[in-house]
């Protein structure tokens, strides 16, 4: 059996139970769910090594329970991936669904969607140069501010961000507990790194969720609006791609990601700005606006909603949705 027929074979509930298993906890369970849909829609291509073998790990400090693993599949092409035939070892007693389990995490390991291994790639095309991570953030909210800038809105200043109470309170925080942290540093240079660590990690938050709702529909969510997200207390967002080669499914798939499987796994604040993003080619329609209600009914105060053309979805659906407060 072939890993592509491994996942037609099953349905994602059945494999649900061992996620945490082999990822270390469940928060990510909408995420392999999209992975797993993603995966049954692909075309299997053979190269390379046509099989992967599945075995029992050998078991090691950092994992002392039983498991399995499968290799070779991560780094991989998930097509290439998809095609190969899978070895079951002799002395392996595991349910079909643990093994497929085993195998979306190998395959998941850069990124579930092409989005996050493109990010992925991105990141260590950086380490390449020798940067570390404060460096890449540093380059990468340079690339928000300029591209928000460029579309009319204004990026948050250091000084503005401090007059923020949830800030204020943190940085604060920090300073409180320097000594016991960082003995050998200097307070102002300690204080200095702190600031700007935590806003450049402001300005890459918010800023990227609004570079995805770039650029904006003429009836969309007005830039000036969107930039207020910056001055917030708090933030989070999330952002999902249907899987379902079916525009009329597509709604319906997002809004069961949210009910049956965390999508929203960090929680949720008082306000929302929704952004769905659709091939003008599959309108929005009138039915799918129960996603919006779906969001907006676990929020206690406002919500925004845009509709945003791109071609390149077809008949998919892209789901951004940042909340704040």
């Amino acid at each position: 059996m072939t890993y592509y027929e491994l996942l037609h074979s099953l349905s994602f509930d059945e494999i649900v139970p061992f996620i945490e298993k082999y990822h270390g906890d469940n928060q990510c369970t909408a995420l392999y769910k999209t992975h797993f849909d993603m995966l049954r829609l692909l075309t299997p291509r053979q190269e390379g090594d046509k099989s992967a073998v599945v075995s029992n790990a050998v078991l090691e400090y950092k994992w002392e329970k039983p498991h399995l693993n499968a290799h070779p599949m991560e780094g991989d092409l998930w097509e290439v991936s998809l095609a190969k035939e899978l070895v079951i070892e002799p002395d392996v007693q595991a349910t079909p669904a643990e093994i497929a389990a085993c195998c979306l995490w190998h395959t998941s390991f850069y990124g579930f969607t092409d989005e996050q291994v493109r990010a992925t790639a991105e990141k260590y095309e950086f380490y390449a140069q020798n940067l570390v991570d404060i460096d890449i953030v540093r380059i990468k909210a340079a690339q928000l501010s300029q591209l928000i800038k460029a579309a009319g809105g204004k990026v948050i200043t250091k000084k503005e961000m401090l007059a923020i109470p949830s800030f204020h309170k943190k940085i604060n925080a920090c300073i409180s507990h320097f000594k016991i942290r960082n003995p050998k540093l200097k307070r102002k240079t300690f204080v200095r790194r702190r600031i700007t660590s935590e806003y450049l990690e402001r300005v890459m938050t918010v800023g990227t969720f609004i570079a995805f709702c770039l650029p904006m529909p003429p009836d969309g969510i007005p830039i000036d609006r969107m930039c207020k997200l910056f001055y917030t207390n708090h933030f989070k967002w999330y952002q999902y791609q249907s899987y379902t080669n079916d525009a009329t499914k597509r709604a319906a798939w997002l809004r069961e990601l949210i009910d049956q499987y965390d999508a929203f796994n960090t929680g949720v604040l008082s306000n929302a700005m929704i952004c769905v993003t659709i091939s003008p080619e599959h309108p929005f329609a009138l039915e799918e606006e129960a996603l919006f209600r779906q969001i907006a009914g676990l929020c206690k105060g406002k919500v925004d909603t845009m509709v945003k053309p791109d071609e390149c979805l077809g008949n998919e659906m892209l789901l951004t949705v940042a909340f704040y407060e």
